[in-house]
């Protein structure tokens, strides 16, 4: 097998050191699981054809429990990055936006609430998707132009780092409009956040569709 990988985009670069900076990791330590084949016994757990079994002491088996980090906490990231890119969706072409929002520190404070560079996120819904009524992605594409939506990097972010999302976020599906992607084809999707058994997923929807009550935009407050 050829010693070559290329990552798809700066936004995944950005995930794998999101991850290292969440589990611990040092320079070090980086350097080590890059020698020999340690990636290739993590790849053979991913793959279900091995697992990991913890070290203990066999007079005392201990199992850990999970615990979560003490608010506030923080991260900073870079908005101006293209964000992670869906299998058959592209950041280019008619249609196609990124805005980009330079660095940013993402923080969950004491309140349970995100903000990002001191500026609190809410989940916006216009007029139109309230009281039982609905709106067009494309017509609410429009309604949000004047709006600070956040783009996918923060929601790539978000799923980084999931315990920097408010648990109202629960309900719903948590829109990133900042970012609109499109098919080979011209159809435009955006990216949203969901929370489905237990763990935080992502998704996308298709402007044609409607938007109702349950799909707020991710905006800064005003």
């Amino acid at each position: 097998m050829a010693d070559k990988f290329t990552f798809s985009s700066a936004g995944e670069i950005q995930m794998i050191e999101f991850a290292l900076a969440r589990n611990g990791y040092t320079h070090e330590l980086v350097s080590t699981l890059a020698a020999g084949d340690q990636l290739g016994g993590i790849r053979e757990v991913l793959l279900g054809n091995a697992k990991i079994v913890p070290i203990q002491d066999p007079q005392t088996a201990f199992v850990a429990q999970p615990q979560s980090a003490p608010l506030p906490i923080s991260i900073v990231i870079d908005g101006d990055l293209n964000p992670n890119v869906p299998s058959g969706l592209y950041l280019t072409g008619e249609g196609t936006e990124h805005r980009k929002m330079g660095k940013i520190t993402l923080e969950k404070r004491t309140d349970g609430k995100l903000y990002a560079n001191a500026v609190k996120v809410v989940r916006y819904l216009s007029p139109n998707q309230q009281k039982g009524k609905s709106s067009q992605g494309h017509k609410l594409r429009k309604e949000l132009k004047d709006k600070q939506v956040l783009n996918a990097c923060i929601m790539d972010a978000l799923l980084a780092n999931p315990q920097l999302i408010p648990d109202e976020w629960k309900t719903g599906c948590t829109y990133f409009w900042g970012t609109t992607f499109r098919r080979a084809l011209g159809s435009l999707y955006v990216e949203c956040l969901y929370w489905r058994d237990g763990q935080w997923h992502w998704g996308y929807r298709w402007l044609g569709s409607d938007w109702d009550s349950s799909r707020p935009a991710a905006v800064l407050a005003s």
